[in-house]
């Protein structure tokens, strides 16, 4: 019997359908008119940043796993089926975050360290939210055409007042000079 049960729960999850975004999630189409910044926080990862942590060396660090490329499938679905197929892409220098922005598959990701997550070795926690303050506080609307998509971690919404979401969820948010952009929209977590 319990086989049986754990076989009907796996038939679920195989062919369960592709969820599609929430009916609150914003509307992604209206990135292409220019103002917005999508925040997302990385998808699911496994394991633990070991004790020999590098920057450089995903061995060293959490990695996305399958759970986290299904996620990031579905936000990928969700950007191409609002007619987004190319953004400008920044992340957080760490390779879950860098995995999450290339699974997306719009753009080149370029590294952007104010998006880093907290970790001793790269300097204190108040350091780092400060600069991401700062740098949110400098961010730019973009114009109108690719989006800017940025991908990091739970701190940087913590950072900006928010909550932080589920891996995988995010904001949108419109630049206005301050540390604490207007957010206008979210992106439910696949």
């Amino acid at each position: 019997m319990r086989l049986l049960k754990g076989s009907l729960l796996l038939a679920v999850v195989v062919l369960a359908p592709v969820w599609p975004a929430a009916a609150a999630d914003f509307d992604l189409a209206r990135l292409k008119d220019g103002g917005y910044v999508v925040l997302l926080r990385h998808v699911k990862a496994g394991g633990v940043d070991s004790d020999d942590f590098d920057l450089k060396d995903c061995r060293t660090q959490r990695q996305v796993g399958a759970p986290g490329r299904a996620q990031a499938e579905v936000l990928a679905a969700r950007f191409r089926q609002a007619g987004i197929t190319e953004a400008r892409i920044l992340s957080s220098q760490f390779c879950r975050a860098e995995q999450t922005a290339e699974l997306l598959g719009l753009g080149t990701v370029v590294e952007e360290p104010a998006l880093n997550y907290f970790h001793w070795k790269l300097g204190g926690e108040a350091e780092m939210n400060q600069g991401l303050r700062r740098y949110f506080a400098d961010l730019k609307a973009p114009a109108a055409g690719a989006p800017l998509v940025l991908v990091s971690h739970s701190h940087a919404f913590v950072a900006i007042g928010q909550e932080k979401p589920p891996s995988g969820g995010g904001l949108v948010l419109r630049p206005n000079g301050t540390a604490k952009p207007e957010v206008v929209g979210t992106i439910t977590a696949p």
